[in-house]
């Protein structure tokens, strides 16, 4: 089998033909988070919490992150945490900016800590449909200092989850459907086929004769799979960041690579995969999850088989 080159590759050879590339490109999109004419905020570091979350949410579209480069790398690294609609308002950046500024308008307050040098945490989380079969909860975390300076410090799927990030509401059979129309559309993403995938795992005990269905499905992720290897990237990604506040995404990732191995692929996974980087991630989640921040049981999925051992390493440090 004629090996793809990898994304990593691919930017690889631009740069020797461009040198200069990234540099631009950068720019390119520094220019890009500045048109947003999003920044720092001041606020009041003393208010009460809800008076506080209260402030937050009338300026809400104002509030943005202290570095340019770093709310252009968040914009391109956790994109693919939004649900599929929300990422289409506008460019990349404007779409994860735009979601953020909505769960801070919109999301209900859950946490408000205060460290050591006087800095306050605040976190705000709403709920966002995916296709109505999946629902996510979306996190905006800002930051206080002393002096009341606000800015946004983190925005995706909680890093610090204490309830399930992804609710699944439906039959194995609808979460089949809607994967096999999202297949058929060029630009429906990966990531979201593979999520409904492992809908309809959770959702099994319901389930009738769906073998067709799930042939069809696995012929048509092969016909796709250099989008199947950008998500192999992402899971890597999520797993070299574990033992931090990443433990939830990467565990997520692994088991919907893992639910299309079992229930879909077979060992045809052998002739689409290079089964050495699922080792890799796996030798990244042994040694990052145990005793990963902020990981708690209640986060996991409901229905997540029991083989998944990722999900339970991440408390057994």
């Amino acid at each position: 089998m004629r090996r793809e080159p990898s994304p990593e590759e691919t930017a690889a050879a631009r740069l020797l033909a461009d040198p200069g590339l990234v540099r631009r490109s950068l720019a390119a999109e520094v220019e890009a988070v500045h048109a947003l004419r999003q920044g720092g905020v001041s606020l009041d570091p003393q208010a009460a919490p809800e008076a506080l979350a209260s402030q937050i949410r009338a300026v809400a579209d104002r509030i943005g992150f202290e570095s340019p480069v770093e709310a252009a790398t968040l914009s391109k690294r956790r994109l693919v945490e939004l649900p599929l609609l929300e990422r289409g308002q506008g460019t990349r950046i404007e779409a994860y900016h735009s979601a953020a500024s909505r769960t801070l308008r919109e999301g209900a307050l859950v946490s408000d800590s205060v460290g050591a040098d006087g800095t306050r945490i605040v976190e705000l989380q709403r709920r966002a449909p995916e296709t109505g079969l999946v629902w996510i909860t979306l996190s905006a975390r800002v930051r206080l200092r002393a002096d009341g300076t606000t800015w946004l410090d983190d925005f995706g799927w909680p890093g610090e989850p204490t309830r399930p990030v992804h609710m699944f509401t439906g039959a194995t059979e609808a979460f089949l459907a809607q994967a096999q129309a999202d297949l058929r559309e060029e630009n429906t993403p990966m990531d979201r086929v593979l999520l409904l995938l492992l809908g309809a795992t959770l959702s099994e005990a319901n389930a009738s004769d769906t073998d067709t269905q799930r042939l069809e499905i696995a012929e048509a992720i092969a016909v796709r799979r250099g989008e199947l290897n950008v998500y192999i990237r992402q899971a890597e990604d999520y797993a070299l960041a574990s033992g931090d506040r990443g433990w939830y995404a990467a565990c997520l990732y692994r088991s919907g690579l893992e639910n299309l191995f079992e229930k879909f692929l077979g060992s045809a996974a052998f002739s689409l995969i290079d089964m050495e980087e699922i080792e890799d991630i796996d030798d990244e989640l042994r040694e990052r999850l145990p005793g990963s921040t902020g990981a708690d049981r209640a986060a996991i999925p409901v229905g997540t088989p029991i083989q998944h051992w990722w999900w339970e390493a991440s408390f057994n440090g």
